[in-house]
């Protein structure tokens, strides 16, 4: 069975699970990609690795959802954390109403006088396309040994956190438990063992068969598909929360990534925000808490064209306004922040909903059910209990800012230090709307009166 092991953002780790596949890796570029023949062209990371971040009193949140192309049917993931994080599932628009979250959409509609007696109140509705673009107590480990902090399900993954004595310890639990070890990167991780850090190893089954075929979101599979079948797409993007002093990205293996990877960074924090050691050029947006507030729930803003629209009858306006509602471009983003800033007020890793979700999910999985209506019944479920925080926490977005970075960040800081920040301000003439984001559109409104 062919499966890759991949450090997403932070690293990709290429390799080969039950084969002898050895797995090279060059700390000063991208890690080349396995194959069983030079045919194969292995799998590579696709689009901007994008990452949300949310820092407040000491908590942080971190959500990362991975884009990577080849032949594999699993794949995994080891990432470095302060702190052992509470581990959870995320939409898998997140992304996207987040930038709506930053700058909502507008509503088009338009007006036109019928040529013909028509029937009052008929209009028909034209669609857009939509954009879908705690340190453990124990004594310190030898350097041989491995402590299990924590195992579970969460969706298609499979879960450990971990914290060894050293890389070689690492690189052993991973080839018992199934995942090649990248050689190339044992300074790194025996630099994070040294600081007490742990590890989060993850490991997912695309399929239930050789040669699925993986789709953008990676929600459903055909188990028909040859051997060989591409992946290429988005898999189940994941949220991860930890205590931590100050606000870190630890990002230092991503040089396994290639050297100019994109990086685009939402950054939500008390205050406008840089990377420290990058370029303020690569800040692109920030968005004070009093208009976040307002992007996340007044209606978005709508433009006329053609007739007033005062020739409208009642029933028109009403379903503009419904269209204007801002939980379909941005109440993903809503959710999560309240979540998170919650979270920050109680210091609980994982909220109640979270967790009853999280149970559910895994049900789910078992079952082999995967989708957009699995997750809507799972949503129905914890919909109340969010709700309420939603009412109480949102209130606390307004003492935040909301923070965009976007390029490529120097390749000798993020090959050295875990990123971390500074308070920075952006020029109001250059803290503009960007036209490029992809963002949840709205219906395209047409009316006759």
């Amino acid at each position: 069975m062919r499966s890759q092991w991949v450090l997403p953002q932070w690293a990709i780790i290429l390799g080969l699970l039950a084969t002898g596949a050895t797995v090279h890796a060059d700390p000063c570029g991208m890690v080349p990609p396995i194959h069983v023949d030079h045919s194969d062209p292995g799998i590579e990371r696709i689009g901007a690795q994008r990452t949300y971040v949310m820092f407040k009193d000491g908590m942080e949140t971190l959500v990362l959802r991975p884009g990577f192309k080849g032949s594999v049917d699993e794949f995994g993931m080891l990432i470095p954390f302060p702190t052992p994080p509470a581990i959870r599932k995320i939409d898998d628009d997140t992304f996207a109403h987040i930038e709506a979250a930053v700058d909502p959409p507008t509503l088009q509609v338009h007006i036109y006088e019928a040529q013909q007696p028509m029937m009052d109140g008929l209009y028909s509705r034209m669609k857009s396309a939509s954009s879908s673009a705690d340190k453990a107590a124990e004594e310190p480990l030898a350097f041989n040994a491995v402590r299990v902090l924590r195992e579970e399900a969460v969706g298609m993954y499979q879960v450990a956190v971990l914290q060894a004595g050293g890389a070689g310890a690492l690189k052993r639990w991973m080839g018992e438990n199934g995942y090649r070890y990248p050689v190339g990167m044992d300074e790194i991780a025996n630099e994070y063992v040294a600081i007490k850090w742990c590890f989060v190893a993850i490991k997912a089954k695309v399929g239930q068969a050789k040669g699925v075929e993986a789709t953008p979101g990676m929600r459903q599979t055909h188990p028909n598909l040859p051997d060989g079948a591409t992946f290429d797409g988005h898999v189940q993007g994941m949220g991860f929360r930890f205590r931590t002093q100050k606000a870190v990205i630890p990002m230092r293996l991503s040089v396994f990534n290639g050297e100019k990877p994109r990086n685009v960074v939402y950054l939500l924090a008390e205050g406008p925000q840089a990377i420290l050691g990058s370029p303020t050029t690569v800040v692109v947006r920030q968005v004070a808490g009093d208009m976040l507030y307002r992007n996340l729930t007044e209606p978005i803003p709508v433009e006329y064209t053609g007739a007033s629209p005062r020739n409208l009858e009642s029933s028109a306006h009403t379903q503009i306004e419904q269209a204007r509602q801002p939980g379909a471009y941005s109440g993903i983003a809503r959710d999560l922040f309240a979540a998170d800033l919650h979270a920050a007020r109680t210091g609980e890793l994982a909220l109640d909903f979270e967790k009853e979700e999280k149970k559910l999910l895994n049900i789910s999985e078992s079952l082999g059910l995967r989708g957009e209506n699995i997750d809507a019944l799972h949503r129905e479920v914890v919909e109340e209990q969010l709700e309420r925080i939603v009412a109480v926490a949102l209130e606390d977005v307004k003492d935040m800012t909301l923070t965009v970075i976007d390029g490529v960040l120097p390749h000798e800081l993020v090959r050295d230090k875990n990123l971390v920040f500074r308070t920075y301000r952006m020029p109001d003439t250059e803290n503009v709307a960007r036209n490029d984001a992809v963002r949840p559109a709205p219906d395209r409104l047409t009316f006759w009166y």
